[in-house]
């Protein structure tokens, strides 16, 4: 059992804890948001540790029956002995190409299958531009729903794991945003889950539980440093979330360790309002990181407030670096990363040589995804191609597999 419910991050109005797009007070944004006295009283080290390598084992401090289980969070954290020699700190390396599509993805989508279930939800949709769309698929799987996944065009290698998991993948001749169009006009015709839409406040949750994994992989300790990339800043918020709420939870004692984002410099819109100290704007993406290829942060401003309150920072590392810093991560750890990898490593060389990483410091890198992706013995469906236009997307919809 879990005592949680919504809050709007606006209004601060409190709700059942039900798929809603948004605030029904002042149409804001909501998140979970738990009953702190309960939480305290129901979770120890102790009853975490005795339970499954899950990230349901911090079942209190998520929503949830808890149920849906198929492999993800609890991935390692390694000690990278030859980068951290390189880098002059000590270095560890959250590996979540361990979940089962080899992202942190799975994480998310796992919360938001489980929240479907409990919720009636027969089927889930999203908007990809690669791990998500994975991620969903797979989770639906487990969960024996329906999965829609939208991706621009140029993204639709997601159908090679998507479409081998039964999701049937759509791609958009458009980028990501005539995706999320699609899926808006979607919303108001269909009583689906979708993940960063109406279950968005949950599925959300599933990220934070990084935090608390790294934390209790070094003893209950906090490390100096987080560095993790950023595309919608939803991880990196998360991240900070997460880490103070072990705090809240009494589970971890001490300050918050410094949170250094990172973004490649052709979709940094997070990073540049950071550098400016003013407000974001919405950009165009023009990026080689395609997990990382979002214009419009939804958490870009959690995002800054994150790096500011703990003293760490958000970087864009310039295109032309990431393949050479990607393959600095393998050539030194053995550890194959997608090139979101990469660019959270450029910060992290970035924040040593500039000093706001001390020499000696501990800090914990979150690589999000593997740089390869597994293959079925046969090959999975192709996606469907469609033009950017709701009513083409509804004929095919209706069209059976």
């Amino acid at each position: 059992m879990t005592a949680y419910s919504l809050r709007c991050r606006v209004c601060e109005e409190v709700t059942a804890p039900v798929p809603v797009e948004s605030c029904r007070r002042c149409d804001g944004p909501t998140d979970v948001a738990y009953d702190w006295d309960w939480v305290r009283g129901n979770v120890d080290r102790g009853r975490i540790g005795s339970r499954p390598a899950s990230l349901w084992r911090y079942r209190e401090l998520l929503p949830g029956a808890a149920r849906l289980d198929y492999g993800a969070g609890w991935t390692p954290l390694v000690h990278a002995e030859r980068l951290s020699q390189l880098l002059g700190i000590e270095l560890h390396l959250k590996l979540e190409g361990a979940n089962p599509t080899l992202s942190f993805k799975d994480r998310l989508a796992t919360v938001a299958a489980q929240v479907a279930l409990d919720h009636g939800v027969t089927t889930l949709c999203c908007s990809s531009t690669g791990n998500l769309g994975d991620a969903v698929a797979a989770a639906a799987a487990a969960a024996g729903l329906e999965a829609i996944v939208l991706a621009p065009e140029g993204e639709a290698l997601i159908g090679s794991t998507a479409g081998a998991a039964g999701a049937r993948v759509f791609a958009v001749r458009g980028s990501y945003d005539d995706c999320r169009r699609l899926q808006a006009g979607l919303r108001d015709l269909f009583p689906w889950g979708f993940v960063d839409g109406n279950l968005h406040p949950y599925a959300a949750e599933g990220a934070k539980t990084i935090a608390y994994e790294l934390a209790e992989q070094l003893d209950w300790q906090f490390p100096d440093a987080v560095v993790c990339p950023a595309a919608s800043g939803i991880l990196f918020s998360k991240l900070a979330q997460g880490l103070g709420e072990l705090v809240s939870a009494g589970l971890v004692l001490g300050g918050l360790p410094k949170l250094f984002a990172a973004q490649p410099e052709g979709a940094s819109p997070i990073a540049t309002a950071f550098a400016d100290d003013r407000g974001i704007s919405r950009i165009r993406p023009d990026t080689n990181v395609p997990s990382l290829a979002i214009g419009d942060p939804a958490y870009g401003e959690l995002a800054i407030g994150a790096a500011r309150t703990t003293g760490g920072g958000i970087y864009a590392v310039p295109e032309c670096d990431i393949p050479r810093y990607t393959a600095l991560l393998a050539e030194t750890t053995g550890v194959f990363a997608d090139c979101a990898g990469g660019v959270a490593l450029g910060a992290l060389i970035d924040a040593v040589a500039g000093g706001a990483v001390a020499p000696g410091a501990r800090v914990v890198l979150v690589v999000t995804g593997a740089g390869v992706k597994p293959h079925g013995h046969a090959e999975p469906p192709a996606p469907v191609e469609i033009a950017p236009d709701l009513d083409e997307l509804l004929f095919f919809l209706s069209v059976a597999e």
